[in-house]
């Protein structure tokens, strides 16, 4: 693989702590908080960083997420920051992104959504949580919030449910981003499982030809990670390389360094090592598909990418 020159992304997750129960990932059973990332270690990061995700546990548990996006900004200014959460804790959400938007107004938020009513229920395992989620977003869009999204992932439980959270988060007027459920000793459950990839394939083919029909570049690029995902599910493999430990890294919230969110080989701690040393070396972990993944091999692999969605939107515009 070829070495890139520049870390492009993180993935923080800042916190465990976790107002969720999902049926997909172990966080919220962790008990430990202590010693969490803090202001200091931001400026541990590299600076010509283009993106960071604040991921969690739930990141706005964090009584100091607001100084931290500062930390951030100040640090990385031109960088891109999203923020991913549940959207459960509607009141603190709104209160805390009224702040952080007058430090950074374009920051991103991408809120969970793996079903409709109680299909989002029975994922999250919150009842009334659909509900609430509905009125972080009113709330949000309210206040002014224009970068919002959804996210999206998919296990066996709620494959049926993606065309469905699609056509909301289009009512919504909002971007709709996709998972895949992967079993990891890091950040997934260790025992997730995908038994039924036939129907998944089904609803990926239906959920390109969606985004196809579009005249929006960026909805062609959500084909193609779709179409990777794909791939992924078919054949255990990916279909671009995977760059982890060299473009993107994850650090957990006591600052430990792993190459990617599902991968288990501890590479350092942001206290004692440098990101930048770590991409001269070779790291072992194995094949996923998930957008802090795919993203930078799609940028290093634009060519290939741009290739694709023409040729498959002509195919789609003539059928």
């Amino acid at each position: 693989m070829k070495i890139t020159n520049k870390i492009d992304e993180i993935v923080l997750a800042v916190t465990y702590r976790c107002n969720s129960r999902c049926r997909m990932c172990n966080i919220w059973q962790i008990k430990n908080h202590e010693n969490e990332f803090s202001l200091e270690d931001i400026k541990k990061l590299p600076r010509n960083l283009k993106s960071i995700n604040i991921s969690g546990g739930e990141p706005f548990l964090r009584k100091d997420l607001v100084d931290m996006i500062k930390a951030i900004v100040d640090h990385l200014p031109k960088a891109n920051i999203i923020i991913s959460s549940n959207g459960f804790a509607s009141d603190l959400i709104l209160e805390k992104t009224k702040e952080i938007m007058k430090i950074k107004p374009n920051i991103g938020i991408a809120i969970s959504l793996d079903g409709i009513g109680e299909g989002h229920n029975d994922v999250r395992n919150i009842p009334g949580g659909f509900e609430r989620i509905l009125e972080t977003i009113a709330y949000l869009k309210k206040a002014g919030m224009n970068n919002l999204r959804i996210g999206f992932t998919m296990g066996d439980y709620n494959t049926h449910e993606l065309k469905r959270v699609y056509d909301v988060a289009n009512r919504l007027d909002m971007e709709m981003s996709l998972a895949v459920t992967h079993s990891s000793d890091n950040f997934f459950k260790a025992d997730n499982s995908l038994d039924n990839k036939a129907k998944m394939i089904d609803e990926l083919d239906w959920l390109i030809k969606q985004e196809l029909s579009s005249w929006k570049i960026k909805r062609w690029a959500r084909a193609y990670f779709a179409h990777g995902m794909k791939h992924y599910l078919k054949t255990g493999q990916r279909l671009l390389p995977d760059y982890s430990g060299k473009a993107n890294f994850f650090i957990d919230p006591q600052g430990n360094i792993f190459a990617n969110d599902v991968s288990s080989e501890l590479l350092g701690n942001i206290n004692s090592t440098k990101l930048e040393d770590l991409m001269q070396k070779n790291h072992e972990f194995k094949d996923s598909w998930m957008i802090c993944t795919a993203r930078p091999a799609i940028k290093k692999h634009k060519t290939k990418v741009i290739s694709w969605m023409l040729k498959n939107k002509i195919n789609n515009f003539v059928k």
